[in-house]
């Protein structure tokens, strides 16, 4: 058959509307103008979401329609954190797709995949926006069921101790991540701690995870020094790292409650930040091999002290590579001073207004990386 020619192909389409050739698409589409009031809702729309056009047209996205949520339940429709107002205002499509959950007419949640873009006038002024949002609900049971079991690899179960406070931070690029970590008592004074950040996202990511679990149960009688520890599983880990170059950033130490002394090894990972009383905060920054790099390394133990009332901030790069507003990442500085202004402001470091600090910093939806956030901090006199 003889093939149209582009001269015909182009006159053609014109025949067709924008809004006929949106209907025909298997995902859901909608239309909305700068305010975010909804122009046009598609066929899939209502098939996903179970809001007819009717009901929805005319009508903003924030009136109580999809409400998207993340997947930790914070809320999207507001000004800054809404994706399709952040393409209107910025007149940037989306670089990858989002994972949300929107709102169905009965109330009820549907995952789905979403990509926005601004819509652009023959002049170029931006003059509304398009969200385009995929069905997830058929992958997204198994993944909430890995979900529960990567959080139930990652609990620990301390008991009370008036000496130390510890609070853990852990925010999923996905649904589940590439981030480990682990507290653990050794005995009436001592405790183990672990940080680490396995290579990749996702899936593959949180199945490695499991495995340092598993590891640190197989090797926990080594766990009092940590550069025997970190060692063993150097080795281990060198099977799984292949060509990969290595497996894992990671931090071990251990911190004796009663004295405050540490010991800490790091393993290619990001520099462990100290608190101090005065609002000064330094780096512990003696860097090792990260893990499963080579094998038969020989790591060292390097001590530290904390006093009373200070602490020590572990955490993974998701902390630390965040963009600006001029393209440059944070960096291990550039986290030290936003630590230090909050010691300044509040005198004790809360991990969840950090996250809300770098979150801002990012001018993103998102942060564009897993997020582990993890404090131990000496009580004060």
């Amino acid at each position: 058959m003889e093939q149209p020619s582009a001269s015909w192909t182009s006159v053609d389409l014109k025949k067709f509307g924008s809004f006929e050739i949106l209907n025909t698409l298997a995902d859901g589409a909608y239309v909305t103008n700068t305010n975010r009031d909804i122009l046009f809702w598609n066929k899939a729309a209502e098939r996903i979401t179970g809001w007819p056009a009717s009901a929805v047209v005319g009508k903003s996205c924030r009136d109580n329609i999809l409400v998207h949520v993340d997947k930790d339940g914070h809320a999207l429709c507001g000004q800054e954190h809404c994706p399709l107002h952040r393409s209107i205002v910025t007149g940037q499509a989306s670089g990858e797709a989002l994972l949300v959950f929107a709102q169905r007419q009965d109330g009820s949640r549907v995952p789905v995949e979403v990509t926005v873009a601004p819509i652009h006038n023959p002049s170029g002024e931006v003059v509304g926006g398009i969200e385009v949002f995929r069905d997830l609900s058929a992958g997204m049971e198994d993944q909430a069921r890995a979900r529960l079991i990567q959080q139930q690899a990652l609990q620990c179960r301390l008991r009370a101790d008036p000496r130390v406070e510890i609070t853990v931070r852990y925010t999923p690029n996905e649904i589940i991540g590439g981030d480990f970590y682990r507290v653990e008592q050794l005995d009436a004074n001592r405790y183990a701690v672990m940080i680490a950040d396995v290579m990749g996202h996702g899936v593959a990511a949180a199945l490695y995870t499991m495995q340092l679990r598993s590891l640190w149960e197989d090797y926990r009688a080594e766990l009092a020094a940590p550069a025997g520890f970190v060692g063993i599983l150097n080795n281990q880990l060198h099977i799984l790292a292949r060509d990969a170059g290595y497996f894992a950033t990671g931090a071990v130490l251990t911190l004796d409650a009663g004295t405050g002394m540490l010991r800490y090894v790091r393993a290619g990972h990001p520099a462990l930040l100290v608190l101090r009383r005065d609002g000064r905060v330094e780096t512990l920054d003696h860097q090792q091999p990260a893990l499963g790099m080579f094998p038969d390394l020989q790591y060292q133990d390097v001590p530290a002290q904390l006093g009373d009332g200070e602490a020590v901030l572990l955490y993974t790069d998701g902390a630390m590579e965040i963009p600006g507003a001029d393209g440059e990442e944070l960096g291990v500085d550039g986290l030290r001073k936003l630590v230090a202004e909050e010691l300044a402001s509040a005198g004790k470091l809360s991990l969840t207004h950090l996250e809300e600090r770098l979150l801002q910093l990012s001018q993103q939806v998102r942060l564009p990386d897993d997020l582990t956030l993890l404090q131990i901090r000496r009580a004060a006199d």
